[in-house]
């Protein structure tokens, strides 16, 4: 089957910004948010606090996640990669990642084929990048935007996929699969250096707020 030139073109686009060190980073930030998540649930079992109040308090997955990947950012420099808070106008803000001319942020899906949910600011972005499919050639005025999409079973990972959707939000345009870009050494040291105090923030937390509850 023989790509379309704006699926040639999002494909160049990804390999010039998006290096291996940056696949490694998302890869490996995700699989250790697992690992937390699935510490947190643990300990808070082995203490007789029910899960649901646990997952409630402590598994709040994206907010690790981006507290693991931009601690991994701030402490690397030599990554090439900033980030900002964003605001979609409604909700929490999304965190956005940058390397070179491509723009990317993490959303939890349950089909690796399914386009993300069409969220408002998410098809804005799809349709922005529009002008840099239809004139590749000339100096990028904005830069590219993509997506990291995930899902996982009990925090065992099932897929770690970054793509670019077409501009009108109908159908990717390329995908990479990231799961080969988990290592494990790194995994277990960033668990080590991020992970672990925010199991402790969160057991800490579900503590204090089981014990208010028991109170009442």
């Amino acid at each position: 089957m023989f790509e379309s030139r704006e699926e040639l073109i999002a494909a160049a686009i990804y390999d010039r910004n998006i290096n291996d060190g940056t696949k490694h980073m998302i890869a490996n930030g995700i699989q250790t948010t697992c690992y937390v998540c699935k510490n947190i649930m643990g300990n808070a079992s082995a203490m007789g606090i029910p899960k649901l109040k646990a997952f409630d308090t402590a598994c709040r997955f994206s907010f690790i996640m981006n507290e693991i990947l931009t601690k991994t950012i701030d402490e690397n420099s030599f990554s090439q990669i900033i980030y900002d808070e964003v605001s979609t106008g409604h909700g929490r803000p999304i965190i956005h990642y940058r390397r070179g001319d491509a723009i990317f942020h993490i959303k939890k899906e349950s089909n690796p084929n399914k386009l993300p949910k069409g969220a408002k600011y998410r098809r804005e972005e799809a349709k922005g990048n529009g002008q840099i499919l239809l004139f590749p050639e000339f100096e990028v005025t904005s830069p590219a935007h993509m997506v990291v999409t995930f899902n996982h079973q009990g925090f065992q990972l099932k897929f770690i996929q970054i793509g670019m959707i077409d501009p009108t939000y109908e159908r990717w345009l390329f995908r990479d699969d990231l799961l080969p870009y988990i290592q494990s050494d790194t995994v277990e040291t960033m668990q080590k250096e991020y992970g672990a105090p925010l199991e402790q923030q969160a057991m800490e937390q579900i503590k204090k707020d089981f014990r208010l509850e028991m109170r009442r």
